[in-house]
């Protein structure tokens, strides 16, 4: 009993080393990472497609077999093409719909900015006189406004024709992506052998606990990942979902722009919610300070909103963590690893959330149990 527990400890002190090393080294870690896996960029994006589409593929090849009594086999080839084929619609909607107003939207951004500007120099001038204090003169700041949008318009004809001319990029962009397309089909398709063999192997060369602690990490690791793309990706969507109802109802400009902007923005947890409203308010204080201010207003409300009820009922409860460790995850996640740190950093904290609390639990029934045999 006493060396189960040395080995233990032991085990608890490797962990808690590794973890500092992380810690400390976290950067040149992911560096080095990064670099290994650009060798391997196509499988990497493979793996990553594949994890994200096993659950509605695990749902549809369910729901084939059980309707239909149809063999799995054919349950597995429909239920992939059923995934791969509703991605794709999505794609050919955001392409066909969503990309045309959002580039009308920025082009009449640009073509009405001196307007908005003028505007906006005049109300706070009334506000200015209202209030019996000196004006404040923004032709400067509108100056260098107007001078970096005449830029950027007159640089996106150079870019757009400097990408279309290097095909060799494009092109091996496409490769890289259709060899990731169908690395993502093989591993869907043939994920039950692929884990099979690669349990065997494992049980094969480690130790019994080893492999037994490994398949039990492995769990919880899928489950964190899956649950927390599944609950961020359903609340950016309901999010900016929401905020583009409520702007058409208080017909404020942008509605589509600033909705897909939030919801985007809303992908990172906490901190997006606070950088698509900023956006957001900048955009409508160069079209009026008035509709800024309503949908600050209509915002704060949508926050509330989506702090209250939407995020613990989406995210919170399946991830399984308070706003303060959601919180302490993204900052250690961005001083590690930047923007891939800050996405990361919340399943990683589930993980040891996880494994820290059913380690706590298993340690107190222990404890129980010797002090029951000692009665």
């Amino acid at each position: 009993m006493e060396r189960g527990e040395r080995q233990q400890k032991m085990a608890w002190l490797i962990c808690c080393i590794a973890l500092v090393v992380v810690l400390i080294n976290g950067k040149q870690i992911i560096r080095s990472i990064t670099d290994v896996l650009a060798l391997f960029s196509s499988f990497g994006i493979g793996i990553s497609i594949a994890f994200v589409f096993n659950r509605p593929y695990n749902f549809l090849r369910r729901k084939y077999h059980s309707a239909s009594k149809m063999k799995k086999k054919t349950a597995d080839i429909l239920a992939i093409f059923s995934v791969y084929l509703s991605v794709a619609a999505v794609l050919a909607a955001i392409i066909g719909i969503v990309i045309p107003q959002l580039t009308g939207s920025v082009k009449s951004l640009i073509e009405n900015a001196g307007m908005y500007l003028q505007n906006l120099q005049q109300e706070l001038d009334m506000v200015m006189q209202m209030l019996n204090l000196p004006l404040v003169d923004l032709s400067n700041i509108t100056d260098a406004i107007l001078q970096g949008i005449v830029q950027l318009n007159d640089t996106t004809g150079a870019l757009f024709s400097t990408i279309l001319s290097a095909t060799g990029t494009v092109v091996s962009s496409l490769v890289t992506g259709l060899i990731a397309i169908v690395f993502s089909i093989y591993l869907l398709a043939g994920k039950e052998r692929i884990l099979r063999q690669a349990n065997r192997l494992l049980k094969a060369y480690l130790p019994e606990k080893v492999y037994a602690y490994l398949l039990y990490l492995q769990k919880i690791a899928v489950e964190s990942f899956e649950n927390y793309i599944v609950g961020q990706s359903i609340e950016a969507v309901i999010l900016g979902s929401l905020c583009f109802i409520g702007m058409l109802v208080l017909r404020l400009d942008y509605a589509s722009l600033i909705s897909v902007v939030v919801a985007v923005t809303a992908l990172i947890p906490i901190l997006g919610a606070y950088i698509g409203g900023a956006v957001a308010l900048v955009l409508l204080l160069i079209v009026s300070p008035w509709k800024a201010g309503i949908f600050l207003v209509f915002y704060v409300i949508l926050q509330q909103i989506e702090n209250k009820i939407i995020y613990p009922r989406v995210v919170g409860s399946r991830i399984g963590l308070s706003g303060i460790w959601v919180l302490l995850a993204i900052t250690v996640g961005t001083k590690i690893g930047g923007i891939f740190g800050t996405i990361v950093g919340v399943p990683v904290t589930s993980i040891l959330y996880t494994l820290l609390k059913n380690g706590v639990i298993k340690r107190e029934q222990q404890l129980q149990a010797t002090s029951s045999s000692h009665l």
